[in-house]
């Protein structure tokens, strides 16, 4: 367990991060995208809660983003997803998802090597491993939608 202990500390590392790109954002461009090509904030958030808690735990959050969620690029580009949820209220259910996860995770006990049953032929380790550079990568285009959108954000 303890390679899975420094992998969820790098994920709230990178949910940390994910709460520096939400500061300041104003609730209008939540769900505003830069490009009708460009997924908004709100659609890139609700990916990431949807895939840490279906790729964790099969879904079992409770979270609206496992009904209404972009789910990948190719799918969502089409039909722009808007929900009743403001900035605030957008990250704390991302991070309500991600504390879900994280303790489902410690009551579960997996060693890193065990196989994920919620993810087809990945193990435990792999799984956590690739939700940290999930989360980042997304915060990374959350950033560079809000530069997009002429916010300034935090210097990080």
């Amino acid at each position: 367990m303890a390679k899975l202990d420094l992998l969820i500390a790098a994920l709230d590392a990178a949910h940390w991060e994910l709460g520096e790109a939400f500061k300041g954002l104003p609730d209008e461009d939540v769900w505003r995208r830069a490009h009708p090509r460009l997924l908004s904030i709100g659609e890139l958030a609700t990916h990431v809660a949807y895939w840490e808690d279906a790729g964790a735990t099969g879904g079992t959050s409770d979270s609206p983003f496992l009904k209404q969620y972009a789910r990948y690029y190719t799918s969502s580009v089409e039909t722009p997803l808007v929900l009743e949820f403001g900035a605030e209220a957008l990250y704390r259910e991302v991070e309500r998802v991600h504390e879900a996860v994280k303790a489902a995770l410690v009551a579960a006990g997996p060693d890193s090597e065990d196989k994920n049953p919620h993810r087809d032929g990945w193990t435990w380790g792999y799984s956590i491993g690739y939700m940290v550079f999930h989360v980042a990568y997304h915060t990374g285009q959350i950033y560079s939608v809000r530069h997009l959108l002429g916010h300034e954000t935090v210097d990080n």
